[in-house]
């Protein structure tokens, strides 16, 4: 059987074809990454750290990642940071509690040029309770929704 040089040839160029096919597919099928639209709405993805107490929180969309971490914790308060690959026009951070928005709090930006904001929320009291983050970067509106358990006392 293997003494047919067609058989051989075969066996070494099928899985040639086979990975190559697999490459044309995805360049021909896949949806391609386009700029962000001014005035559109764009959700970011929460990272695994989001999920325990890692004391810190990545969100992401394509190349637009935020990093989100606590700074101080104090009796009511928690003072966080959140910081961008780019520069953002406003930052709106607010606390969810069984289900009710409390008061957003804008956040004030440092001196990084729009890429490190810092502002307040008050303590989260319940396990179930989640922060809402709202960005405007490039004119466009970056949101999520993660849950508090990556809050922790930073050592």
């Amino acid at each position: 059987m293997f003494k047919n040089k067609h058989v051989i040839i075969a066996m070494l160029v099928a899985p040639a074809l086979a990975v190559l096919a697999w490459f044309a597919v995805d360049y021909f099928v896949a949806e391609r990454p386009h700029a962000a639209k001014p005035g559109a709405t764009y959700r970011l993805v929460a990272k695994s750290n989001c999920r325990y107490d890692s004391g810190q929180c990545d969100l992401e969309n394509a190349d637009f990642v935020l990093k989100l971490r606590p700074v101080r914790i104090g009796g009511d308060t928690v003072l966080l940071e959140l910081s961008s690959g780019f520069a953002l026009q406003s930052a709106t951070l607010a606390l969810v509690e069984s289900g009710t928005e409390l008061a957003p709090t804008q956040l004030s930006p440092g001196q990084s040029g729009g890429q490190t904001w810092t502002g307040e929320i008050p303590a989260p009291a319940a396990s179930d309770a989640a922060i809402r983050v709202a960005v405007v970067a490039q004119n466009a509106t970056w949101y999520a929704e993660v849950p508090v358990d990556w809050v922790v006392i930073p050592d």
